[in-house]
């Protein structure tokens, strides 16, 4: 009989500590560099077009890089490549500050630097996603992923709260400091993970790999994704509310200045709302996993994300009152992150549990770059239509039609779980 898996077990995994440690370091530097940026970037160029232009220029490597990446990265050392983007990243997030304290960036600069950036990071994405997979046991997934979740999120909420006090006290460049640090703090601890449990394993499949041309790995990580009918069915809902979430994930610092009038404070909090959403999401993850199935957990989560929006929009009734401003918009973003949460918990696990290790590296780049294919087309419609139509109008009409998206998915057909996989699954671990 197989023994229950809980938090308790997952942390006796020494090596799944030091992962969970890196995330943590590194997710606390994101937090603040993510405020100081999105500020940085609205306050150089007081546009909200220019803030969608950088936002789409943030995630088009990843569609046109990550999935050529990925079956590159299947050749390599997964550890290797993971310790080696962590400090590329320390090294340009450096010379980024290097620039600002020189007067030098320019909104041009900035999209460069964004491009080069997620570039890196479309080679660390499928070598993440592959030496993950590698370090946990399968049994212990989705606690793992759960407890990484919720701690990660819980560094955030710390990160964002002290980025105010940090950038105030000692400017944005201390803060892009911090972050590039802890890259640096995050690669070390990868570095010192040892890989025993699999290391038999990665040898065969990395003798196979050889035997097999960069093309051969290529096409065989779309046709992965293409036949199987579930990831099939997540891709389509993922491109369309992906499409429809550019205005909120792009327009921040809009919402906050235009919107609310309520200035860089609300990103904060926006920030701190949408931490605890996210650490209230990934606690509960197990449970709701347990009792409820995929596609319930997308719809109705989908659904709570779009009257999230909806009801974001409607800040501008408020006419700039800061403790009602903040309280609507932290609310909005705690109770969005908490269903975005559920959902890409849920997705996670799905696809850790339903991918061959042979196939992780570049099968999760090409999953990953189709599931943002349309957020670049988004973001180069919203700079373009934010010149015309208001910020709470673009914010308030997607969300809407992100309800309505989901409400079609909820009457239709299409699945999103393999039960016959899951009771398979079981049946391994008892074994």
């Amino acid at each position: 009989m197989a023994k229950k898996t809980n938090y308790r077990e997952v942390l006796k995994d020494n090596n799944f500590k030091k992962l969970l440690a890196s995330n943590l370091i590194n997710r606390f530097g994101d937090s603040i560099d993510s405020i100081a940026f999105t500020w940085l970037v609205y306050d150089i160029t007081k546009s909200a077009s220019w803030a969608a232009i950088i936002f789409g220029m943030n995630v088009l490597p990843n569609i046109f890089l990550q999935p050529f990446l990925g079956a590159f990265v299947e050749k390599l050392d997964k550890k290797r490549v993971v310790v080696a983007t962590h400090i590329l990243r320390t090294l340009i997030i450096s010379l980024f500050v290097v620039m600002y304290l020189s007067g030098l960036l320019t909104p041009a600069i900035m999209v460069a630097f964004t491009l080069i950036i997620t570039s890196v990071e479309s080679f660390n994405l499928p070598a993440s996603s592959a030496f993950v997979q590698s370090i946990l046991k399968k049994e212990h997934v989705t606690h793992a992923m759960s407890l990484s979740q919720s701690l990660s999120s819980a560094m955030s909420l710390l990160g964002t709260a002290f980025a105010g006090v940090i950038i105030a006290k000692l400017g944005v460049q201390s803060a892009m400091f911090i972050d590039a640090g802890t890259f640096l703090i995050a690669g070390i601890l990868t570095f010192t993970i040892r890989q025993e449990r699999k290391k038999p394993e990665l040898a065969v499949i990395n003798e196979t790999d050889k035997k097999e041309s960069y093309i051969d790995l290529l096409k065989g990580g779309f046709k992965y994704i293409i036949n199987n009918k579930i990831f099939v069915n997540y891709l389509i809902v993922a491109v369309i509310v992906n499409f429809l979430a550019v205005p909120l994930n792009a327009l921040q610092a809009p919402i906050a200045e235009d919107l609310y009038k309520l200035g860089s404070e609300l990103l904060s909090v926006m920030g701190i709302g949408a931490s605890i959403g996210a650490i209230l999401g990934s606690i509960i993850l197990p449970k709701v996993m347990e009792k409820l199935s995929a596609k319930a957990i997308l719809v109705v989560n989908g659904a709570i994300v779009g009257v999230g929006m909806f009801i974001l929009s409607l800040g501008g009734l408020l006419n700039g009152a800061k403790i009602p401003g903040f309280l609507l918009a932290g609310f909005c973003f705690l109770l969005m992150m908490t269903a975005i949460s559920l959902l890409n918990g849920s997705l996670n696990v799905q696809f850790m549990k339903m991918t061959d290790p042979d196939y992780m590296a570049r099968a999760s780049s090409v999953f990953g770059a189709s599931c943002t294919a349309a957020m670049p087309v988004a973001s180069f419609i919203v700079s373009a239509v934010a010149l015309k139509l208001s910020t709470a109008l673009l914010v308030g009409a997607c969300g809407l039609l992100s309800v309505l998206v989901f409400l079609i998915v909820a009457a239709s057909k299409m699945q999103f779980e393999d039960k016959a996989l899951e009771i398979k699954g079981e049946e391994l671990d008892a074994a």
